[in-house]
This record gives structure tokens, C-alpha cells and sequence, in this order.
């Protein structure tokens, strides 16, 4: 019985499952496996698996729901539409149903049978079911005949070699005589068939019956036999003749057949999907309640009755596949709709195929067909909001991918593509996925938030976002978000958005190095703030306690002495003033004129103007810088920052060797640098590299030095997009770094 209702529920695109409380048994049929991708070898059968292959968040909900059932005692089936996850990752759309089939005295459920079909694909309903009518109509191959004579007078019974076959005995085992036929019969049979051979002998009916023997060995055969009466003149019968042969497997494929209907009506009837079984003259032989409910049938009395009298509206088109499937084919459909009588519009998945009562004899045909006008709603709206996030996506430019890890293959949505420029056409790998990535840096960025989300099953979010390189060589600012995908504790796949961020992250970048040039600028204008404060403040003291003196003073000498220092004071002031108001001039002229300038040309110029101290002190001078070499700069900038380091050169040699400048000029990354080396007394960079640009710093007591000089230098070249590095050894020389845009 098993067998055949499973067979059936496939035929129906319905999986079977079946839980027996009380030996505490369960079952999962193939069909169910196999509609997520399993064999049947794969997946054990019990409810366990069942759960561990549905989505929690459609669980959950019913879990109540269903064992609420289970205690209504209620005889309808339960049904529920649930998300399951397809061996390949996929989901897939069930419609589960249950039915509890047998209770206790109490009420209580025994056994609970229930079904899944895929709501999206039909499948067959009935190909078992035709495999086993078909195994049934081979039973009914006619076997060998024989011949027996019987002589009413002598009362003697001849047979030929196939009649004793046919008996299952031997000629020695049989007298011959007419009672030793009857004693082979069925005690159930026997009455009968003596009945039949007298009506054929006095002649009110021809003999043509059917009876059961029973061989030596006790097993019961079954025999068609046809005789005729041959008689005298005066009417008497005196001899018949006839024929026998084995219609055993005939009579066993018959019972099975009837059997199997009978079975099969009840099933149909109880069936959770609709299912209808029609006779030739599509009259309906079975429902399943699901079919009344369906097509609105309740109360409405339809066996026996016509399919087209029931819905008249039905077409020839309609009519014209039944009969096509009256002749043997089988026609499906995954969808279609259907405007019914009071105008509605329903949509449904059917199949159509023929029932046979033997082999190529076909009795009527099976009907399967699912409501799936709610669900072609629901895809109506779902297609709707997929196209309206299709096309935010596309604006927004967030593109989806998935990286399967079973299979090792990936995939990229339309919009990805687009981000990476690449044809819609392209297949992305992980051999050419480095090539996207700006450096490895970026690479191995989103290999270890790949694998981390891996091993902890957590949702991974690149906040710091990657760059990469288009197909085309445009570099990008994207940032991916993504997500693990568990089956059994085993992470078979990630998936996630991929979305174009270079826009934003070029604002954030120019709002970044806005924020750096005010913060420099400010903290430019706080030390600025404090140099002022402690220069000015320290000539105004000593301007203040120098008039103090004076007025103190009464002697005209000391007199002339106080003011001769108090000239001194205010020059050095005044020479203060004009230092600030330099490094004023450079901070606030951010609008410089800039032009493109020969840099070889410039430093041979730099060194004319101090030609007499080179001269003076033998100063060696290599310009190695070549006469290609151009850069955009502010051109008095540039001649002042070449000034003052060919004279801290010159004015910080050392005493013990000819001074040797170096000026060479290469570019690294885009940027020119402009490198002055010389042979002269050095920094202690330990001591003093902090402090090397400070206003008013000096390193060597040389009593020219002012400590004014590299604070400008600093500051022109800074004002120009530029910076400067310094590397220095005491005693040995000093190697300035201008690295410019």
C-alpha cells in the first residue's frame, strides 16, 4: 500500500512523509529528497532532517500552529507553504500538508501521513501508478490451452498433455473419470460449476465459466474453460468438449487491479492536493477533497457525473487533451490561467494522463492540478519590488555576487559587472580576481574578511574600503558587504553587495584634505600666535627695562651707552617685525602665481648671486640636475629656498675640508625631489631634529645665524603643496630632501 501511494504522491509532484507515534517510526519518500537535490542514500529518514532542511524563520512560526492541530483532533488536513533550502543553495517553495490517519480510543494521533509538493514545478503524478497497472496488465497474458473430452455415457474424461500441465499432475495421477475432475476444484467453486454444467447440458446457457483448482501442493490456480454439448437425435447429451487454460495471473492482476483502484479511490479521495480520476467517458470515479475545495465543489454530489457537465464552460480546446490522453499521451503544464463562469481569474499548475486497467488498455485518466493563483500574485508583486530595487540598485550602483564554495564558482549581478566594467557576458573566477585589486594590501584585506566570516559565521562589512582596478584601468572606491550560508555546520557559500563608492569616497577624500589644511593651518597660526607673543614680548621687555635705565641714568655717558642699546634693541625688533611679517606674507598668500621654470636654470642662477662667497671660500659646486627637468612652481619661492640653502651650505662649512655641494633632482611616485647635499659640519638630528625648522633655532655657534632662515624655507616650500626631508651626521654633512609636486 505504501508503494502505491508513494507512487502517487510523485505523480502529483508531492513528497511523502509519514510519522508513526506509536512504534515512534518515521519516513521521508525519495521524491521529497529528491526535490532538494538529494538521493535518498543522503538523507536519513526522520523528522530531524526534515527541520534542519527549512528555513527557521517559516519553522518557527508554525511549530504552535502544527501541534495545535495535532490536539483540535481535527479531521481536515493541515497545510502550510515553507521555504526549503535546495542542495544547491537554492530555495524552494513546498507546499506541506499532514493528515493524522489513524487515533487511539482517545483521540489522540497514532500516525500522521503528510505531503510536499513544489508549487513551482510540476513534476509527474502518476508514473508509478501507470508502472504498476502496467505490471498488472502483463498478469494477464493468456496460458497454454487444453483440450479434455468427457463421455457423458462412459463417464470417462480425457485430457490432453497441456490439461494435465495446466492441473499440475501426471496422466497416472488421474483416473479420468468425471469426479476425479471435481475433486480438483475449489471446495467454493464446486457447487457452482456442477450448476453451470447442468444448464449447459439441458440446454438453457453455453458453458463459459471460470473456476478455481487447487494442485497437490495446495496452490490455487485459475481456469477459463468453454465447452460445447454434443447430442444425440433425441436431444441427449452424450459428450462435451472443450478447452481450458490458466487465467491465474490474469484473475491475480484483475484482483490486484480492483484492489488497487479501490486503494487508490480512497487515497485520491483523502489526497491534500487535487487530484481527480476520470472513467473513458470522463465521468469522475474519485476526488480528493483538496479538488472539491478548489474548484468550489462542496456539497456539490460529482461522481458518476460528466466532467464537462460539471464545468460547462470548459472549452474544445480542453476537451481535445482529454481525449488526446484517452489515447495514451500525457500533457502538463506549469502554468496557466483559466477565466471562470463568474469572471475570476484562476491560475493553475495541471497535469493529464491516462490510467490503464492492462497493459495498453487505458480505463480512464488521472487529473492532478494545483491553485497557484495566490501564489502568481504574490510573484506579480515580488516581480514588481524586484524591479523597482533592480533599477535603485542601478542608480544607487550596488550590484549583488555570490561565491559558492562547494563548487568553487561565482557570481556577479548585472550591476557588479558594471562596477568592474567587464562584459555582461563575463564569467569571474578566482584565477583573475588578484587583477582587480589595486596592490596586494587590498587583496589580502578581503581574503581575511572572506575567511574570518568563514570561521565565525558572522556577517562581514568592509569598512575600510578596498580600491581597486577596473577591467578598463579606472581606479575605484567600492565597498562590500556579505553574509555566510551554513548547511550542517559547514559554510557552503557567502553572498553579498558590491557597491560603487568612488564618488563618495572622492568627496570624503577633498573634505579630508580640506579639514588638513585648516587643522595645519590653524596650528600654523597658533604657533605663529605664540612666536609673536614671546619675540615681541621679549624685545618690548627689554626695550622697557633699557628706558627704565635711561631714566635712571645722570651721567650723559651712561646716557648715550643706555640709548646706543636701546637702538640696538629696536633694529633687533624691527628686524623681528620683518621676520614675522615674511612668514605672515607666506601663510596667508595661498593664491601664488605659479609657472613652469628650467630647475637647472635657476640653481645656476641661485649661484651667481653668491658667486663671491663661493670664490671666497672655494666652494665646489656640482649641479647635476638635468636641463629637462622642469617643475611648476612660485619662481621667487624657488630662488629663495635655492638661496638659503647654497648659503647655510657655504656659512655652515667645515673648517678642515673644501665645502662640496650636490644638487640632483629625480622623480619617485609622480614627485620631483630636489636633493642639496654638503660636506659641512652636520646636525645632531638625536639632539636637535625636532626642532631644525623652529623660528629663531640655532645648531652651531656661528654668530651670523638668526634661526629665521629654515623656518621660511619650511614655509615656501609647504605653501607650494611641497615638504621637506633631512638627513644629517655631525661632522660629516647635511642632505636636504624637496619634494615637490
Amino acid at each position: 500500500m505504501i508503494h502505491i501511494l508513494q507512487t502517487i504522491l510523485e505523480q502529483a509532484h508531492a513528497g511523502y512523509w509519514e510519522k508513526n507515534i506509536k512504534k515512534n517510526t518515521s519516513y521521508l519518500s525519495p521524491a521529497w529528497k529528491r526535490m532538494l537535490g538529494f538521493q535518498d542514500e543522503e538523507l536519513e529518514d526522520s523528522i530531524q532532517t526534515w527541520l534542519s532542511h527549512g528555513l527557521s524563520e517559516d519553522l518557527f512560526p508554525i511549530q504552535n500552529e502544527f501541534e495545535g492541530y495535532l490536539k483540535t483532533k481535527d479531521l481536515q488536513p493541515y497545510e502550510e507553504d515553507i521555504r526549503f533550502i535546495h542542495k544547491n543553495g537554492s530555495i524552494v517553495w513546498l507546499r506541506c500538508t499532514c493528515k493524522v490517519m489513524e487515533s487511539d480510543e482517545e483521540g489522540n494521533p497514532l500516525l500522521v501521513l503528510g505531503t510536499y509538493f513544489d508549487v513551482s514545478k510540476s513534476k509527474s503524478v502518476e508514473s508509478k501508478l501507470r508502472h504498476t497497472i502496467d505490471r498488472l496488465s502483463l498478469a494477464t497474458q493468456t496460458a497454454q490451452v487444453g483440450i479434455w473430452d468427457l463421455d457423458l455415457i462412459q463417464d470417462q474424461l480425457t485430457w490432453d498433455e497441456a490439461m494435465y500441465r495446466l492441473y499440475g499432475i501426471s496422466p497416472d495421477q488421474f483416473s479420468g473419470a468425471y469426479a476425479a475432475w471435481e475433486a480438483g476444484l475449489h471446495p467454493d467453486d464446486l457447487l457452482r460449476c456442477r450448476e453451470e454444467i447442468n444448464q449447459a447440458l439441458i440446454g438453457k446457457k453455453e458453458f463459459d465459466t471460470q473456476f478455481r483448482i487447487i494442485w497437490p501442493n495446495q496452490s490455487i490456480h485459475y481456469i477459463k474453460a468453454i465447452g460445447i454439448v454434443q447430442r444425440e437425435s433425441s436431444g441427449k447429451a452424450v459428450r462435451m468438449l472443450g478447452t481450458n487454460w490458466d487465467i491465474t495471473e490474469q484473475k491475480n492482476a484483475e484482483i490486484a487491479l480492483k484492489e488497487s483502484l479501490e486503494l487508490n479511490k480512497v487515497f485520491i479521495e483523502n489526497a491534500p492536493s487535487a487530484i481527480a480520476m476520470f472513467d473513458t467517458n470522463m465521468r469522475y470515479m474519485a476526488a480528493s477533497q483538496q479538488w472539491f475545495v478548489d474548484y468550489q465543489l462542496q456539497g456539490v454530489e460529482i461522481i458518476g457525473r460528466s466532467h464537462y457537465e460539471i464545468f460547462p464552460e470548459i472549452g474544445e480546446d480542453w476537451k481535445r487533451i482529454h481525449q488526446e490522453c484517452l489515447n495514451g499521451k500525457v500533457r502538463r503544464m506549469d502554468e496557466e490561467s483559466f477565466i471562470r463562469l463568474d469572471g475570476t481569474t484562476q491560475w493553475i499548475i495541471w497535469e493529464v494522463r491516462p490510467w490503464y486497467v492492462s497493459q495498453n488498455v487505458v480505463g480512464g485518466i488521472l487529473m492532478y492540478t494545483a491553485d497557484i493563483t495566490a501564489l502568481k500574485r504574490k510573484e506579480f508583486e515580488r516581480s514588481k519590488l524586484e524591479e523597482i530595487l533592480t533599477r535603485t540598485n542601478e542608480a544607487a550602483q550596488i550590484g549583488a555576487w555570490e561565491l559558492d564554495l562547494q563548487t568553487n564558482t561565482r557570481v556577479w549581478s548585472k550591476v557588479t559587472k558594471s562596477i568592474f566594467e567587464v562584459e555582461e557576458d563575463y564569467v569571474p573566477n578566482a584565477n583573475e580576481g588578484a587583477r582587480f585589486f589595486k596592490n596586494e594590501t587590498e587583496r589580502k584585506k578581503v581574503a581575511d574578511a572572506l575567511a574570518e566570516s568563514i570561521e565565525t559565521g558572522k556577517p562581514f562589512d568592509m569598512e575600510i574600503e578596498i580600491e581597486i582596478v577596473t577591467a578598463k584601468g579606472n581606479f575605484l572606491w567600492t565597498r562590500s558587504i556579505g553574509k555566510p550560508e551554513y548547511v550542517d555546520g559547514k559554510c557552503i557559500r557567502l553572498s553579498g553587495t558590491f557597491q560603487n563608492i568612488h564618488d563618495q569616497k572622492q568627496r570624503e577624500l577633498a573634505l579630508q584634505r580640506t579639514l588638513d589644511i585648516v587643522n595645519d593651518q590653524n596650528e600654523r597660526l597658533l604657533n605663529f600666535a605664540h612666536i609673536v607673543s614671546h619675540n615681541l614680548r621679549s624685545h618690548a621687555g627689554n626695550i622697557t627695562m633699557l628706558l627704565k635705565i635711561l631714566e635712571e641714568s645722570t651721567s650723559e655717558i651712561e646716557k648715550e651707552n643706555v640709548i646706543s642699546y636701546i637702538t640696538k634693541a629696536s633694529d633687533a625688533l624691527m628686524d623681528t617685525v620683518l621676520n614675522l611679517n615674511e612668514v605672515v606674507s607666506i601663510q596667508t598668500n595661498r593664491n601664488l602665481h605659479n609657472s613652469e621654470i628650467g630647475l637647472r636654470e635657476y640653481i645656476e642662477k641661485a649661484t651667481q648671486i653668491i658667486s663671491g662667497e663661493i670664490r671666497k671660500h672655494k666652494v665646489k659646486i656640482r649641479n647635476l640636475v638635468s636641463e629637462e627637468v622642469r617643475v611648476r612652481c612660485n619662481a621667487s619661492y624657488m630662488e629663495s629656498i635655492l638661496l638659503n640653502f647654497l648659503t647655510n651650505s657655504v656659512k655652515y662649512r667645515h673648517p678642515d675640508r673644501i665645502p662640496e655641494i650636490t644638487l640632483s633632482a629625480n622623480y619617485e611616485k609622480n614627485r620631483l625631489i630636489l636633493s642639496i647635499a654638503d660636506n659641512g659640519l652636520g646636525i645632531d638630528m638625536n639632539k636637535y631634529g625636532e626642532k631644525l625648522f623652529g623660528m629663531y633655532k640655532t645648531f652651531h655657534n656661528n654668530r651670523d645665524s638668526k634661526g629665521i632662515g629654515l623656518f621660511i624655507t619650511k614655509n615656501q616650500v609647504e605653501a607650494m603643496g611641497g615638504k621637506i626631508e633631512v638627513e644629517s651626521q655631525l661632522n660629516q654633512g647635511t642632505t636636504f630632501r624637496i619634494i615637490l609636486v
